[in-house]
């Protein structure tokens, strides 16, 4: 072969060389670039299998291919978003189960309190009823502890507690209608004389006193529209009274009936005809039982009568009972104290 062949031929197998390293080494560099996007850790396809890289991988590629791994792995914008949004609708959702049930574990309590505020308020206003109808019944209290003063009864204090104890009287019913009449025919005697000598008789005594001296009386028999019989028998009415009521106290005592037959002989009968002898007990015959006669005094019906306000009631009657007996030990000293006591039967 001649030495310009040989050259040729060197010539052309270097450059056939030199083509084939750059087509091998494009191959190679596509094979590096495909599997780093794909995030290929394990490819089949070893990179020492390519010579000609070797020496230069670690230099050009990381060492290992878990950040490829953890790059892919990490969620787009999109999933990303949705996941933060299930946080938030989990945390939302937790917060809507704790509140509701916190509501419905203050249900019992709110409903407890609010039926605490119903009952308080109708305990109230049943309360505020009974007080208005024991209205009538505190008035006559009150009146009547302003009658006595010292030793001196207030005849204008007298007049006025009579006159509201009469009101009271009449809603008593039947039993007490006949007792409420003729105290109320007395009254009006009293009132009339006090009407005209309201400074002589500013006092029980000084109206009787000036009624005696006008020689409208025999003695001690009074004339029957004087101001003295009307103030005797009211002051025999009270007594009656008294005696019934006292009987009403205790929860176990006689029955109404049983009690105003026996205070009506003790206090009235002694000085009736034979017929008022026959009225007043025939009237009070008709006299209820103790309850009946109870709820009358506190402007109620005997099925809303309590305990509660039963002993409230019972409780005034006692006072207005205790209140009446200074009063009527006063009065009846100063009618016999004038010789005004008349024990003539009407």
């Amino acid at each position: 072969m001649k030495q310009s062949e040989l050259k040729r031929l060197i010539n052309l197998l270097s450059n056939e060389s030199l083509t084939m390293r750059r087509s091998v080494l494009a191959v190679g560099f596509f094979t590096l670039i495909l599997f780093a996007s794909k995030g290929v850790a394990e490819a089949h396809l070893s990179l020492t299998s390519l010579p000609f890289l070797r020496g230069g991988y670690t230099a050009f590629a990381p060492s290992a291919t878990k950040p490829l791994q953890n790059k892919r792995s990490r969620p787009g914008p999109i999933l990303f978003g949705l996941g933060n949004l299930q946080r938030q609708i989990d945390v939302i959702g937790n917060k809507i189960q704790l509140e509701t049930a916190k509501v419905w574990s203050d249900i019992p309590k709110n409903v407890g309190r609010e039926w605490g505020k119903f009952t308080s308020s109708i305990g109230k206003l049943i309360s505020s009823e009974q007080r208005q109808g024991t209205k009538k019944l505190d008035e006559v209290i009150r009146t009547f502890k302003s009658v006595l003063n010292g030793s001196e009864v207030d005849m204008a204090q007298l007049l006025k507690a009579c006159r509201a104890h009469l009101i009271l009287m009449k809603t008593g019913g039947s039993a007490m209608r006949v007792v409420a009449k003729d105290m109320e025919a007395n009254l009006n005697k009293a009132e009339a004389l006090f009407k005209k000598l309201p400074r002589e008789g500013k006092h029980l005594a000084s109206l009787l006193e000036n009624e005696r001296e006008s020689g409208i009386h025999d003695g001690n028999e009074l004339k029957n529209a004087s101001a003295a019989m009307g103030l005797l028998w009211i002051r025999r009415s009270l007594a009656f009274q008294l005696d019934l009521y006292s009987s009403l106290i205790p929860s176990n005592g006689k029955h109404p009936k049983d009690a105003a037959m026996d205070a009506y002989y003790k206090t009235l009968s002694p000085y009736h005809g034979w017929m008022l002898q026959k009225v007043f007990p025939l009237s009070l015959s008709q006299m209820p039982d103790r309850q009946t006669f109870i709820a009358k005094f506190g402007g109620t019906e005997p099925d809303d009568l309590d305990e509660t306000y039963e002993k409230e009631i019972v409780k005034k009657l006692k006072t207005l009972v205790g209140t009446w007996e200074p009063i009527i030990d006063t009065w009846k000293e100063e009618f016999q104290r004038l010789d005004l006591e008349d024990t003539r039967r009407a």
